[in-house]
């Protein structure tokens, strides 16, 4: 079913309100137990403390008078009946509590208070000290729960604004991941379709003149193709790349984990790269301080970033056990440097490790660096 118009929009449900109407059961026996002249006008009365309230929790129209009028029906009751009846301001407190302009919740907060001041002093409430203790805390609740519904309704409302923020966030994080792909895609497909294009031409040419060459050239063809075909997959399917700086922290704690030394130097290279080869850089810099962990035994590693005309350099090294001379080419087909080398291929990145027994392993890599016209921003030796 609709809301009506009028109706509150927010608050307890009827039902909630429903519930503590059981509590009028006691004046409810002190009004049957009068004569039956004086007994009709009294349930009247309550019938419209009874409907007021009721009204209060199904509209916001008019709410703020009708809270006043129940105040009033309260101090009559006091009146016509006793002290006892002002426990029926229970009534009326949430609802003044519920009201959302501020000037009519501190009216009716002020005229609360009015009424149970004036009960306390016309009934004499603080002359006896089983009054005081009897009466004194349910005033002081009555007062504070108007207070209690308004920071309940705030943070109500702040958890929404929360949530819509939530959702606002997620959406705009949603399209920067789109935006951040596409950009991915255009710059390494781009970037290596071209290179393609040009060993293919070169291949072609070299068919007649160079067959060794051209299938050298058209090896290489295939495994660009490969290594753009992985990365492609890795873009595709949501997997987001590590900034390279990002990769540096973890390395901190792994290193740290592991009882070895950091030094970092020269990070301060690594503002505005592209986010292509700064997402490499931070994948190679995993694979080279994971090597570092498992295989160095090594105390101190160092990581280095340099400028040079060409591109951006980062050397990872350690003064690990290293390895003879005869077994340093081994490790450089193993799974992990393999896998360095094909990203690095994308981008026309290179590759240099070298090892020595006692002395450690040294790892370089360099990355050219490209603008959005696709060449490079430098070239040189």
């Amino acid at each position: 079913m609709k809301q009506k118009s009028g109706q509150a929009r927010s608050g307890p449900p009827l039902y909630f309100s429903l519930i503590w109407l059981v509590y009028l059961a006691f004046p409810l026996e002190t009004i049957l137990n009068m004569p039956l002249a004086k007994m009709w006008p009294q349930l009247l009365l309550l019938a419209a403390f009874v409907g007021l309230y009721l009204y209060c929790f199904r509209a916001t129209r008019f709410r703020f008078e009708a809270a006043l009028l129940l105040l009033v029906l309260v101090g009559v009751f006091c009146r016509l009946f006793g002290e006892d009846f002002v426990f029926l301001t229970f009534y009326p407190s949430p609802i003044i509590g519920t009201l959302k302009v501020r000037w009519q919740r501190f009216a009716g907060m002020g005229a609360m208070l009015a009424l149970l001041v004036s009960v306390a002093v016309g009934f004499g409430l603080y002359q006896d000290e089983n009054d005081i203790f009897q009466y004194l805390p349910a005033m002081l609740i009555m007062m504070t729960v108007p207070l209690g519904m308004q920071l309940s309704r705030r943070s109500s409302e702040l958890k929404t604004k929360l949530a819509l923020a939530n959702d606002e966030i997620a959406r705009l994080s949603k399209n920067e991941e789109r935006q951040r792909i596409s950009r991915d895609l255009h710059d390494t497909l781009g970037h290596t379709l071209s290179l393609i294009t040009l060993k293919s031409e070169l291949a072609e040419r070299l068919i007649a003149k160079n067959p060794e060459r051209a299938a050298l050239e058209i090896k290489d063809v295939q495994t660009t193709s490969r290594a753009a075909l992985k990365q492609l997959r890795e873009l595709v399917s949501g997997m987001t790349m590590s900034t390279t700086r990002e990769e540096a922290g973890h390395a901190a704690q792994l290193l740290a984990a592991a009882g070895m030394n950091l030094r970092l130097h020269g990070d301060e290279c690594l503002s505005e790269l592209p986010p292509l080869i700064d997402g490499i850089m931070g994948m190679c810099l995993r694979e080279a301080v994971t090597n570092a962990v498992k295989h160095s035994g090594a105390t101190w590693c160092w990581i280095e970033w340099s400028r040079e005309a060409s591109g951006i350099v980062m050397t990872v090294r350690d003064n690990g056990r290293g390895c003879e001379r005869s077994e340093a080419s081994a490790p450089v087909e193993s799974s992990g440097l393999r896998g360095m080398r094909e990203r690095l291929r994308l981008v026309e990145g290179e590759l240099e490790w070298r090892s020595e027994a006692g002395v450690g392993t040294q790892l370089v890599v360099r990355l050219p660096l490209v603008d959005k016209s696709g060449g490079k921003e430098a070239t040189g030796a």
